[in-house]
């Protein structure tokens, strides 16, 4: 089972940040997790939300900033003073310094209002070795489906919603047309959809696992992959 650090080790460090990704590799994650929005000049930047308020020293919408004008604003202090010197990273940034070092897995962000970011992922991984641990996910299958139609060797998993119970043959069938993996939230975990979903040969993933207890119910499961805001739950024996 893959231990995927959720925008890194945010539990302990500023999400999406240099600083929880080099906790999450010193923990012993297999991946981390991170957030992709696009810049005014079309930079893809590692951010969660489309604005930069609640994670920076700045305000207002990603799109409305180039990535210099980003780069300036502090993304750590808003956790704790320790991290003040803390900048918005890219995806760029973030392949080179960790792609031979850890798995990554990338979620695309609203993609309806980013238009080409898509294309733009894709560019930005093929300067660097394909491999399995290099991955895009995504709620929206579109997105997926552009992923795959330009890099059919990227894998990519499709986050499920809660509310998507009904895993039918045929919903499975046209899901993994374009998805290697399901991402499932921890509420929705139960045998027969793992191993139904492993049917059609996708791996299952859950998320995100925010303390010990439910990290304790979810080793139970056959799953691939579990994210969580803190690797430690999860432990590997050595």
């Amino acid at each position: 089972m893959y231990i995927i650090a959720h925008r890194g080790s945010s539990s302990t460090a500023p999400e999406n940040t240099i600083a929880a990704f080099d906790l999450a590799v010193q923990q012993g994650a297999d991946y981390i997790e991170l957030d992709i929005q696009l810049t005014m000049d079309q930079h893809v930047a590692v951010i969660h939300d489309d604005t930069v308020d609640r994670t920076t020293d700045g305000s207002g919408p990603v799109r409305n900033y180039t990535l210099d004008q980003l780069k300036k604003l502090d993304a750590g202090s808003w956790f704790d003073e320790r991290y003040a010197k803390e900048r918005i990273p890219t995806l760029q940034e973030i392949l080179e310094r960790y792609s031979q070092r850890i798995g990554i897995l990338i979620e695309i962000k609203h993609p309806k209002r980013q238009i080409g970011i898509e294309k733009a992922v894709v560019d930005i991984i093929n300067r660097f070795s394909y491999s399995r641990h290099i991955m895009v996910q995504s709620f929206d299958d579109t997105a997926l489906q552009r992923i795959k139609a330009d890099a059919p060797s990227l894998r990519t998993a499709f986050i499920m919603k809660p509310s998507a119970l009904k895993l039918t043959k045929r919903k499975l069938a046209v899901y993994s047309s374009f998805a290697d993996c399901l991402n499932m939230k921890k509420t929705m975990i139960n045998r027969w959809w793992i191993d139904r979903i492993h049917s059609f040969g996708m791996d299952v993933f859950i998320w995100t696992v925010k303390d010990q207890k439910t990290a304790n119910r979810i080793k139970k499961y056959p799953i691939d992959g579990v994210v969580t805001d803190h690797p430690p739950f999860f432990q590997k024996k050595k």
